[in-house]
């Protein structure tokens, strides 16, 4: 996956495997934004304020389970392929 996205965008940092939890939070800290789909680190970096826009499929409902705060977008496609990278962009605006 990181390859794919390094040949798109050659300045993205590749950080798999080498944070800890406590680390996911100080990168949210200083964040200008995050995207990312519903996992355990989208939940910490909304918690510390970090403009976000979550991801979610039919797979699970945000409405039981999404990241909450003022900062957060929930954007839902079903299939979650049919959501293109321009429509989540423009929610960072």
């Amino acid at each position: 996956l990181m390859a794919g996205i390094k040949a798109k965008c050659s300045e993205a940092v590749d950080l798999s495997g080498q944070t800890s939890l406590l680390d996911l939070v100080e990168l949210g800290r200083d964040a200008v934004a995050a995207i990312g789909n519903d996992t355990g680190p989208m939940h910490l970096i909304a918690a510390v304020g970090c403009k976000s826009v979550v991801l979610f499929s039919e797979d699970s409902d945000p409405a039981l389970c999404a990241q909450r705060g003022s900062a957060v977008t929930i954007l839902r496609r079903q299939p979650l392929s049919g959501l293109s990278s321009q429509d989540v962009l423009e929610e960072l605006d």
